[in-house]
């Protein structure tokens, strides 16, 4: 083998060795940061974690006074891959928090928020979309979705202004088990203020 590809191939090797360190730190800390900011904002007497592929996120379940039940899904891009950041960049990849709220009351009517994304690349699956009514609204100057049964949930379309709308990609109501959904997407987050949001999100569920 000639030197040159010796030369080629360390490099590779160290580049791809930097970036599992280095990524691999950020989502060990991110899930550290996601786990503490969902423990202080939604106040749980119990809480199960658990962890997917190590470091790519975790499942969570949290009893939360007011709720029959709350669970998280955090899903972490792999940044400990080098060979994945081509595809990062391409598809415009982030990290995804899904929580889901088990109210105590009934939902009667099944209802959905949905943000377009580029080549509905988040574009959420929802089995009975085809019998849900369509309709377009303007929120925060971004173009929304929505799927009804028959009317808009004002509280819940509402509600949505806790967050930041540039994370926001799913509200959803259903009437199985009574659940209200979100799912936020982000890259970088700050703590302080998602903490607040998800406070303030989980109080209007059960004013």
């Amino acid at each position: 083998m000639k030197p040159i590809y010796i030369f080629i191939f360390i490099i590779i090797s160290v580049i791809i060795s930097v970036a599992y360190f280095i990524g691999y730190k950020k989502n060990i800390k991110y899930m550290k940061l996601m786990a503490a900011m969902l423990e202080s904002a939604l106040q749980p007497q119990d809480q199960t974690y658990t962890y997917l592929g190590g470091i790519l996120g975790f499942s969570a379940d949290y009893a939360v006074d007011g709720f029959a039940q709350v669970k998280a899904n955090l899903r972490l891009i792999p940044r400990q891959s080098a060979l994945y950041w081509p595809f990062l960049l391409i598809t415009g990849a982030k990290d995804s928090l899904q929580l889901m709220f088990y109210l105590k009351k009934p939902i009667k009517e099944e209802f959905h928020v949905i943000k377009p994304s580029f080549l509905n690349f988040y574009k959420p699956h929802i089995y009975n979309r085809e019998i849900l009514k369509k309709d377009y609204i303007e929120l925060n100057g971004k173009k929304m979705e929505i799927l009804k049964e028959k009317k808009v949930n004002k509280a819940l379309l509402k509600s949505i202004e806790h967050f930041d709308i540039k994370y926001f990609n799913h509200l959803a109501a259903t009437t199985d088990y009574s659940i209200v959904y979100i799912q936020l997407h982000f890259l970088r987050f700050n703590e302080d203020k998602l903490q607040e949001s998800i406070q303030k999100f989980k109080n209007s569920l059960i004013q």
